[in-house]
């Protein structure tokens, strides 16, 4: 710069002129500045107050959220007197009670094994190495049995002989269950199974059936989901209702008549191709595992000496999941020691009683044999087990007690950002005066002292449950009282609290009880538009407004010094030259006197 130039030469006034307009610009610039920085300090102080707000009610909230359901209060313990035979598992849908269960019979899968003739190696030529294919059927073969009793004819009556009244012919089927695509054809009429049935469910798709009855006549929307008829049932016999899968087909008339036609059934079959290049042992287990079928392979070395590899085949537990798997080669004849017809193990139901009354499963894991409970069987019973379900009220204590914390804490902390004495980091003395403060606190107060808008049993709000608040402020449970309450008046408890209401929205206009209202008070007060975040994101605002205040005044001062610099350059060459001029003179006139006094 030119102050910079003439200062080097030794020129100018001599005084620091860059410095002098540096202060000039700082005094001018440092009361504007910390004025603003002032309100920014304290608009983030705001804002960190606010966060704190919106913190510590956001953990009231799930203090209250979590006993506003009556779910939350359906805690139950088990308690079963075999527990070798069974566990149980509770929901929260299961209530207290007692029971009985008595196991007569576990699930079990069926197990089959190939010949035992058995397999030298695992990779022994099947089929002199050609390419066949293995039939499965799953499930129990649906044909049904049935029992014929011919009707009589009607005798007269005659000279002492009372006479007798003719019977009708009956026919009277006992079903089996089906699984999805098989077929059962009985008197003419076919029912192709649509999903999975149990013989209950045959049984009572061919009731009431008229003679001459016809598909189209019986087939309906609602049928469908089970099972599709097809045929005609042919004339001369009806049905009547139905019992536990056994259907009695009685003749229009009096006196013999023919028997129905041969009961049939069908069962699809999946097919499972062994390539040329896997006719061996361990080829059909990997085919067989690779279908996903729900059967599993697998080689068992037996210790035979000659042949010790047999194949073990597994379905899955329950009757309805027994299966057959035959060979077939291309030319249609069966692949020679490759039989499965060696069962190790027949496919069962589980049979159980629950309170008395008979079930079965196909699966040893049980849900809602017990409302909102799982079995899980692991032998049978000697005789009936007693399964006690207790009421847990010890995690309702502690989420009470998590209340009684969230709420002090949020307490605490109106205290910390409204005193303005506080020094607690960060959050000390940053709301001090402000109306949000003590419109939360008295909001807060409002929650506990409040009635219930789902008063019961004589309670009416959440001080007859031991939840008051004490001089200092502070939310206070009393335990006697609140071990009384859920002792002796557990579901008013759970009515007072949550209405009886399950998930409730929190913009629902339904009574909803002392916690259910406490959350929807408090979603609101944690609204975007509510106060507490209106206010922190107008200070965020004023903030952005601050900063470019600054900028502003930057680029302000930055000019004002360029300008002082420009003057004080002037400044300072005028003044050089005038100090040149001066030198100048005096050495002429130093000159001039020196003739006239030669010196």
């Amino acid at each position: 710069m030119a102050t910079d130039a003439i200062s080097a030469l030794g020129a100018g006034s001599g005084v620091d002129v860059k410095a002098l307009a540096t202060s000039l610009v700082d005094a001018e610039k440092a009361p504007r500045k910390t004025a603003i920085d002032a309100k920014i300090k304290k608009s983030e102080s705001g804002i960190s107050g606010y966060a704190a707000l919106k913190f510590v009610l956001g953990d009231l909230k799930t203090a209250f959220s979590n006993i506003k359901d009556q779910s939350a209060f359906n805690t139950v313990i088990p308690r079963v007197s075999q527990a070798s035979a069974m566990s149980v598992t509770a929901s929260a849908t299961a209530s207290s009670g007692s029971h009985t269960v008595s196991v007569t019979n576990l699930a079990k899968a069926q197990r089959s094994v190939s010949d035992a003739a058995g397999f030298a190696t695992p990779v022994t030529t099947l089929n002199n190495g050609e390419a066949f294919s293995l039939m499965l059927k799953k499930g129990v073969d649906p044909k049904p049995s049935k029992e014929f009793i011919q009707g009589t004819n009607e005798v007269a009556p005659s000279q002492g002989n009372a006479g007798t009244a003719g019977t009708r012919s009956t026919s009277t089927i006992t079903f089996k269950a089906m699984n999805k695509g098989d077929t059962v054809t009985v008197n003419g009429m076919t029912l192709t199974a649509n999903k999975a049935l149990s013989k209950t469910d045959v049984g009572d798709m061919f009731a009431n059936l008229a003679s001459g009855q016809t598909d189209t006549q019986t087939n309906n929307t609602n049928l469908a989901a089970y099972g599709t008829f097809s045929g005609t049932f042919a004339v001369g016999y009806s049905s009547g209702a139905a019992s536990n899968g056994v259907l009695t087909l009685t003749a229009l008339a009096n006196g013999p008549s023919a028997d129905i036609a041969t009961l049939t059934a069908s069962q699809p079959s999946t097919t499972i191709a062994i390539a040329a290049n896997a006719t061996t042992p361990a080829g059909m287990v990997a085919a067989i595992n690779a279908s996903n079928n729900g059967i599993s392979a697998q080689l068992v070395n037996t210790g035979n000496a000659a042949a010790p590899y047999r194949i073990m085949l597994t379905g899955a537990t329950g009757e309805n999941n027994a299966f057959s798997i035959t060979s077939q080669t291309n030319a249609g004849g069966a692949v020679a020691n490759v039989n499965f017809g060696s069962r190790l193990q027949v496919a069962e139901d589980a049979v159980l009683s629950v309170d008395g009354m008979a079930m079965t499963s196909s699966s040893n894991r049980i849900s809602d044999a017990i409302a909102g409970t799982t079995l899980e069987l692991f032998t049978t019973t000697t005789g009936a087990a007693n399964l006690d379900f207790s009421r847990d009220t010890s995690t309702i204590k502690t989420k009470i007690q998590a209340l009684v914390i969230a709420y002090n804490d949020a307490n605490s902390m109106l205290g910390v950002v409204s005193d303005p004495k506080s020094t607690v980091e960060t959050y000390g003395a940053t709301l001090v005066g402000n109306s949000i403060v003590g419109s939360v606190r008295n909001q807060m107060r409002s929650l506990i002292t409040a009635d219930s808008n789902s008063p019961s049993g004589g309670l009416t709000a959440l001080r007859d449950i031991g939840l008051s608040i004490n001089k200092t402020g502070e939310l206070e449970l009393d335990a006697t009282k609140l071990d009384s309450a859920l002792t002796n008046k557990y579901d008013n408890v759970v009515t007072l609290l949550t209405s009886n209401r399950e998930k409730q929205s929190s913009y629902s206009v339904l009574p909803s009880g002392a916690a259910g209202e406490a959350v929807k008070k408090l979603t609101a007060l944690l609204d975007t538009a509510a106060p507490i975040n209106s206010q922190s994101t107008n200070l965020t605002t004023k903030i952005t407004s601050y900063k470019k205040e600054l900028a502003t005044l930057d680029t302000r001062m930055t000019e004002l010094l360029a300008r002082y610099n420009k003057q004080f350059a002037a400044m300072e060459s005028m003044v050089g030259q005038t100090k040149s001029l001066q030198t100048n003179l005096k050495s002429t006139f130093d000159g001039m006197m020196s003739v006239y006094t030669n010196k």
